[in-house]
């Protein structure tokens, strides 16, 4: 059995309140029912962000302007880029058919049923958050 290759991009659209706390935005997932950062497969000819900001506008109906990188995970046949953008207010998301909810969290207060990626990923965001500042 031959693997394919799958190379893709995730967002992780966030926006802190005026007492300074953390909101990030979430979909539950039509196919495995679990919570996560909207992202996919990269399309032709498009490179890891281009990909992240298309899937956050198609899974959410939100419009990402700028993002920074986060984190990748490269392997021999699986590559994943991951971004985080600082959006100016919580928009309402607008789900499609891959996902069954999509809702704005608190990061001291995520959904159980995240599945292991997204909670690698939020980590990830946390530590270069505290580290580094909010980034815009």
């Amino acid at each position: 059995m031959r693997l394919g290759q799958y190379y893709g991009a995730g967002m992780i659209p966030y926006t802190k309140d005026p007492h300074g706390e953390i909101h990030v935005l979430l979909e539950k997932r039509a196919d495995d029912h679990t919570w996560a950062i909207p992202g996919g497969a990269l399309d032709d000819g498009e490179d890891y962000l281009e990909a992240a900001i298309r899937e956050t506008l198609e899974e959410t109906g939100i419009h990402i302007s700028s993002a920074w990188y986060l984190t990748s995970c490269q392997l021999p046949y699986f590559s994943y880029w991951v971004y985080a953008s600082k959006l100016g207010s919580q928009e309402t998301p607008v789900r499609n058919y891959e996902s069954e909810e999509i809702a704005w969290f608190c990061i001291s207060n995520l959904p159980d049923g995240m599945n292991f990626m997204t909670k690698a990923e939020l980590r990830s965001f946390l530590r270069k958050e505290k580290t580094c500042g909010v980034k815009n």
